[in-house]
């Protein structure tokens, strides 16, 4: 089998570190070639090819003769922009790892996510999207979160997003709305401890939880996950733990945050793999309050990457949680 990886990589000069937001969804050259490795240990690959997700990938799709795709790609700009990867597989009838065009779309904008859900009975924050600040109608209470509808990998979102009171909130959605040319979702901000919780294949199997911690960060840091957080204090150069696996927490709510989980899963007909992050309101209730359903994949377990980190919990190798997406992909579509 001739076996494509679809990605962006990130620039050789690019740090995450440094603050710069621009490229903080997109894969580093290791990432991508320890899954390359991993395929090529596989007894279904015979080649491995990188396909850069760029506007030449349709022509270097259409003419690799692929029999499947392994895609990350997060695409390169536009409100659907990890759709266009299987949008251009689907139409060249390329299979592919991962969930399709309408999931892809959806799940990026954060709004349209909310909106599912609600339709699903799952619970999640309240919320109202902004175009511009104009549009505010004060019917949501403080404290409340902003961040931009249409992005993932923590972009925009940052120690100014909890706002206490309307300036903060006026600033917050005004600094979004101007700086990534989007839409500004302002939601409910849950007081509760903070959750990731990955899964893979498609009845799905859910692994360990992550909770997500800011007890060990320093007294002047964000106390809820943010970029920052993320790519800053949980860096390896900071060495700040953030994240602990398994969970500490009772079996009954980790019975919930499972369940809740799975109900998303397939709410938003999601494939294959995902990671879905959930927030305990005020009555330790879980809410969902994002859904990313083309987790990062860095190897590396001091990284601290919380999909890989949930999978090393459930006893998966980094080659082995590849393969388990990669025959979870090829069992779906009828290859395996």
């Amino acid at each position: 089998m001739k076996v494509a990886i679809t990605c962006n990589i990130l620039p050789s000069n690019y740090l995450r570190e440094s603050g710069d937001d621009t490229f903080a969804e997109f894969d580093s050259p290791d990432t991508v070639n320890e899954i390359k490795n991993s395929l090529l240990n596989h007894s279904q690959c015979g080649q491995v090819e990188i396909v850069e997700a760029n506007q030449d990938a349709y022509q270097k799709l259409r003419q690799g003769n692929f029999d499947f795709v392994f895609n990350i790609a997060e695409g390169l700009k536009g409100e659907a922009r990890e759709a266009q990867i299987p949008a251009m597989l689907e139409m060249l009838d390329i299979p592919h790892t991962g969930s399709g065009v309408t999931t892809l779309a959806i799940t990026l904008d954060k709004r349209r996510t909310k909106e599912s859900l609600y339709a699903s009975g799952i619970r999640t924050p309240g919320y109202q999207l902004l175009h511009s600040w104009n549009e505010y109608k004060s019917r949501l209470d403080y404290p409340l979160f902003v961040k931009p509808n249409n992005e993932g990998s923590s972009r925009g979102i940052t120690a100014k997003s909890l706002a206490t009171c309307r300036e903060e909130l006026e600033n917050a959605v005004s600094e979004i709305v101007e700086a990534y040319r989007q839409p500004a979702l302002v939601e409910e901000y849950l007081p509760g401890k903070e959750f990731t919780v990955g899964l893979v294949g498609n009845s799905p199997q859910v692994l360990p939880i992550v909770e997500v911690s800011f007890d060990h960060l320093p007294s002047d840091a964000p106390k809820f996950d943010c970029y920052e957080v993320k790519w800053i204090y949980d860096s390896l150069e900071a060495n700040c733990e953030t994240t602990f696996c398994p969970a500490k927490i009772d079996k009954d709510l980790e019975n919930r945050i499972y369940e809740a989980a799975v109900e998303t899963f397939r709410a938003l007909d999601i494939k294959d793999l995902c990671r879905i992050d959930l927030r305990l309101d005020e009555n330790g209730q879980p809410s969902i309050i994002d859904v990313n359903a083309l987790p990062g994949l860095i190897p590396d377990p001091a990284e601290n990457s919380r999909f890989p980190k949930a999978a090393y919990a459930g006893g998966y190798t980094y080659q082995g949680l590849i393969w388990a997406i990669f025959d979870s992909a090829l069992e779906r579509v009828g290859m395996l």
